[in-house]
């Protein structure tokens, strides 16, 4: 056991910011500590690394090999292998000059992060990734077991926020390495253990699959969210919209129904979608405005289970919508739900690109939407879907 936390207070003032927070790490452990703003997470950490005494209770260390990167670090223009031999000024001795021992040590840091390419860059004329894998690496240079971190990915775009964690995950095999965040999603994206903060306290505490649910997001941030298991845990917000007693079923994929399914949600409507694959962007669409998902597993063709359920789904619509969406092997049992419903003479089709060009499975597909066009209402675009449900629920 490298860290153990036990029974830690803090007051700063008159406010008592943490609260009997008890815990331990291991190597080989990334772990997130999640919760609000004003939780306690920044304090957490600064009292782990030393800067705030606890009121009482003990941080145990098996050896005192710690390194913080704080939430805000201000600009410079030093060069890079400057920046970086800022983590090795509690060796340089006497002399405060450093050795060619440290230059090794921070450019082998600067190559664990993947930028010693960089060494010789303005420090300020970096980008937001970029600058903080710099700041890792400084971290890196005073050779600590245990990485602590605030916020290391706030800021950046998506692309640079999955490298930061990326590497904070291999970081991870033979440190200790604890991050702040906010992000929910891309905690458990990478974590292999989660605590969950609210009030000074630790409130959950484990593997993301076993803390993580509806009940325990909604008692430490409290909003409401649909929580999803597919191999990993997603974490969705509920939209809160009226409902409608018509319900419409969206067969999409792709993002070819997000538009429409929000414009369905904005009106009120019971909305349904599917066959659609977990983290497609008309998934999201459907689980933002609280609707019912006929999901596939990411990336998966659909199968017979989903495949009948969305034929329930169909069954039970007053109206069904085939978006403007892509044929291919992987999602061809939605042409022929699609086909099912306007035989029920419940179908509208979104037509506003050539079939010819969205049509990856030959001819067999190409024969099935012409069936399809003879007995539907066909439609150029989202607002015609919108106008043609109104009036087939109101015939």
């Amino acid at each position: 056991m490298i860290l153990r936390v036990e029974g830690v207070s803090v007051k700063l003032g008159s406010a008592e910011i943490l609260k009997n927070v008890t815990f331990h790490a291991e190597k080989g452990e990334l772990i997130t500590i999640l919760g609000p703003n004003g939780s306690g997470k920044t304090t957490l950490l600064r009292t782990i690394f030393g800067i705030l005494k606890p009121l009482k209770g003990v941080v145990y260390l098996e050896r005192d090999s710690l390194g913080y990167l704080p939430q805000e670090t201000a600009d410079t223009n030093l060069k890079v292998i400057e920046i970086v031999l800022l983590g090795r000024t509690r060796d340089f001795g006497a002399i405060k000059i450093p050795k060619k021992q440290d230059y090794e040590i921070a450019i082998k840091a600067l190559k664990e992060v993947g930028v010693e390419h960089l060494a010789n860059r303005i420090f300020s004329e970096l980008s937001g990734g970029e600058k903080q894998k710099v700041l890792i690496a400084r971290l890196l240079a005073q050779q600590p077991e245990i990485l602590l971190l605030d916020e290391p990915t706030a800021h950046l775009d998506i692309s640079a926020q999955i490298e930061i964690m990326s590497l904070l995950k291999e970081l991870a095999k033979n440190k200790v390495v604890i991050v702040a965040m906010h992000d929910i999603n891309l905690a458990l994206s990478f974590a292999n253990k989660v605590m969950m903060m609210n009030g000074g306290e630790i409130r959950y505490a484990g593997k993301p699959s076993e803390v993580v649910s509806e009940e325990s997001i909604r008692e430490v941030f409290g909003i409401e969210v649909i929580v999803k298991k597919h191999g990993k845990i997603y974490v969705i917000p509920k939209t809160k919209v009226a409902q409608n007693r018509k319900w419409v079923h969206v067969i999409c994929g792709g993002g070819s129904g997000r538009a429409l399914i929000e414009m369905l949600g904005e009106r009120g409507y019971r909305v349904s979608a599917g066959v659609v694959n977990v983290l497609d962007s008309d998934w999201e669409a459907i689980q933002e405005i609280n609707g019912i998902a006929i999901e596939e597993a990411p990336f998966s063709e659909i199968g017979e289970e989903s495949f009948r359920r969305n034929l329930e789904a169909i069954a039970n619509a007053n109206a069904v919508v085939l978006a403007n969406l892509a044929i291919g092997k992987g999602n061809f049992k939605n042409l022929i739900c699609a086909l099912k419903s306007a035989e029920m003479g419940k179908l509208i089709v979104v037509n506003s690109t050539p079939f010819a060009d969205r049509n990856f499975c030959g001819e067999e597909a190409e024969r099935i939407y012409r069936e399809i066009l003879k007995k539907a209402i066909v439609v150029e675009n989202e607002e015609g879907a919108l106008d043609a449900i109104q009036k087939l629920l109101h015939r």
